[in-house]
């Protein structure tokens, strides 16, 4: 197995020094690098065991630190510091650590928790549409299947499949063609492989054969979008205009995915589309604050749909209604600059004026519809159903 190299050192250099200093909390930088949305676990043993291999002696002392109180002392009954069953005990105190706390998360990040706080305590009116479309959203079933409720549009916004395989995306594909709604509609995510025409992650003649193989897929009745648009037509008459793209920042060696640094969205959303559907989030909204685009979030401020669907960051799995007004402009720049007194002040501001102003139908609404979360994938959630 090849060595990790440099950013394998980055990961371990930034995980210890932020543990020499805080023993009691798993660094955000750790956390973020190697336990992200886009790491899952039937890719987590290959990268440990190839980190394990150089760095062992870097990784007992990190479980040590971070977990004194779970991994049994240094006697003759127990393995060797270092050896496999060690590293094994370190990894499993580290998959089933509990979420940081409220408390926990104030003291990381005073400003943006309050700022959030402030955010979601705003009064919210949902809009009651005239002529309502039923909507239900999944995304990131990762080969599940989960019972879904009637509906008249089915999205996925990605990750059918959990490794990319020929028979895993197949065997979802025939399981969404049996779904009973009137529209469905998909976009690949970061772990459908064989969608993605520019994939060069894996070589070799199985893995373009698969791809190859992929091209043939027999979609039937499902819509699928990759960076295009539709327009579909619901049984009560209303006809509404969807935009799908599988993209996400790089996150690791995934399909669909592009430099956070790099902006591919501005001018990419048709304007006056009423659906926008993407595998990634928007940046400060059901992304654990830091996970979503920058860019995908200004797109979703000129463009505006009535309905966002997405996924990816398990752990955001959620709704949220968006209203494009002071307050959630003053709270999304705290979350993007990193906090700060002064963006908390204008929050508070913001905040304080939306007290004494009349409350507007919020028209706009955010949906993370990941169907798996905790860190091994081994919760199971229900799919989100919305009227439009």
């Amino acid at each position: 197995m090849p060595s990790l190299g440099g950013t394998a050192r980055l990961v371990v250099a930034r995980a210890l020094s932020t543990i020499t200093t805080n023993q009691n909390a798993i660094p955000g930088s750790f956390q973020s690098e190697c336990f992200g949305s886009a790491v899952y676990p039937s890719h987590f043993p290959p990268f440990f065991w190839c980190l394990a291999r150089e760095y062992s002696v870097y990784i007992q002392n990190f479980s040590t630190l971070v977990f004194p109180r779970r991994l049994p002392q240094a006697t003759s009954q127990f393995p060797a510091s270092g050896s496999p069953l060690s590293l094994m005990s370190g990894l499993d105190a580290l998959l089933n650590r509990p979420r940081p706390s409220a408390w926990q998360r104030f003291v990381q990040q005073p400003c943006i928790f309050l700022a959030h706080k402030l955010y979601t305590w705003r009064q919210i009116i949902p809009i009651q549409p005239i002529h309502p479309v039923s909507v239900v959203c999944i995304s990131d079933t990762h080969n599940s299947q989960p019972a879904l409720p009637d509906g008249d549009i089915l999205i996925h916004a990605g990750d059918l499949t959990q490794s990319g395989s020929l028979q895993e995306l197949q065997t979802a594909v025939t399981w969404l063609r049996a779904q009973s709604h009137p529209v469905k509609i998909v976009v690949a995510g970061n772990h459908d492989l064989l969608l993605d025409e520019s994939y060069t992650g894996h070589r070799g003649d199985n893995f373009n054969a698969g791809k190859a193989a992929g091209k043939m897929i027999n979609w039937g009745d499902i819509i699928y979008l990759e960076n295009s648009e539709t327009t579909v037509t619901c049984a009560n008459g209303r006809q509404l205009r969807v935009y799908g793209s599988p993209r996400s920042p790089r996150h690791g060696n995934w399909a669909f995915q592009y430099h956070r640094s790099k902006d591919v969205w501005t001018g990419a959303t048709p304007k006056g589309v009423d659906i926008l559907i993407t595998h990634g989030p928007p940046r400060a909204h059901l992304d654990l604050q830091r996970l979503g685009c920058d860019y995908l979030l200004r797109e979703l401020w000129r463009v505006r749909p009535k309905l966002h669907v997405f996924g990816h960051v398990h752990e955001g799995a959620g709704t949220e209604w968006l209203q494009f007004d002071g307050l959630q402009r003053a709270y999304e720049d705290t979350v993007i600059t990193g906090g700060g007194f002064w963006n908390l002040l204008w929050t508070l501001k913001a905040f304080l004026l939306t007290l004494f102003g009349t409350a507007a139908e919020a028209k706009y609404l955010l949906v993370n519809a990941a169907m798996v979360g905790g860190l091994r994938d081994d919760e199971r959630r229900r799919p989100v159903k919305v009227m439009i």
